[in-house]
């Protein structure tokens, strides 16, 4: 079985360098990187690592405003985008797959299908 492939995107804020020291704890279950979000190449950087997820602190708006949740989903095909919020006890899974749609009964196949 492969280990996903997770990003951790920081700005070194205390919360994602606790979350990212616990998920190394976890090291032989994923590969793990972690990208300065303040990096002028972050989001190439992601790209680069072909992530199956990305783990942002919701609440770093400086990480939200470099590597925005819309340009990432256009630039990898599938990805789980993992917003932890510090200030809730959950935590919010976008995900993104693509389909080919040329109808709206495309469309409709897929919104009710829940994929």
């Amino acid at each position: 079985m492969t280990r996903p492939t997770v990003v951790v995107l920081s700005t070194h804020t205390l919360f994602t360098q606790g979350v990212t020291s616990r998920l190394q704890l976890r090291g032989e279950e994923l590969n793990l990187s972690v990208i300065d979000a303040r990096s002028s190449d972050a989001m190439d950087q992601i790209i680069a690592a072909g992530p199956d997820a990305v783990i942002v602190d919701a609440s770093d708006k400086e990480a939200n405003l470099n590597c925005p949740i819309n340009e990432l989903l256009a630039a990898i095909s599938v990805l789980k985008i993992i917003r932890l919020d510090p200030e809730q006890a959950g935590f919010q899974v976008v995900t993104s797959a693509q389909h080919i749609a040329s109808e709206v009964d495309d469309l409709l196949e897929v919104i009710k299908s829940g994929d």
